[in-house]
């Protein structure tokens, strides 16, 4: 999958983590499922950006080469490797590199049923 505003990004699902789906709430259906637990890497080129997006349920990263611009409309964080990096749901950011090598972000998602992973949006 690629998305973002720079050529070259490449997002790769790297596997369902076994075992790991989201349940239902206490007084929910039980029966339902809600999601599954996934694990990707993205790769962005120098200067590259993701673009405005937000996803639909939490996310976890950590930064295993390169430099992380992380931005929102409220706040920019900068994250370099070995650095973890948390993003609530339904938060419209940005991603970009900011180092001269391409960055990997190896990341965990939390991908409710029906949610795409990525929604594109327009930049604040």
């Amino acid at each position: 999958m690629t998305w973002g505003s720079g050529a070259g990004i490449e997002l790769a699902e790297t596997g369902l983590i076994d075992d790991c789906r989201l349940v239902a709430p206490p007084g929910a259906d039980q029966g339902t499922r809600y999601g599954v637990v996934r694990s990707f890497m993205a790769r962005i080129p120098p200067g590259g950006s993701t673009g405005w997006h937000r996803h639909d349920a939490w996310q976890t990263g950590i930064v295993a080469r390169g430099r992380l611009r992380h931005r929102t409309a409220d706040v920019v964080r900068h994250f370099g490797p070995g650095q973890v990096l948390v993003e609530g749901p339904f938060v419209d950011h940005e991603a970009t590199n900011v180092s001269d090598e391409e960055l990997v972000l190896v990341f965990v998602a939390a991908q409710v049923d029906g949610c795409p992973l990525v929604t594109p949006r327009p930049a604040p």
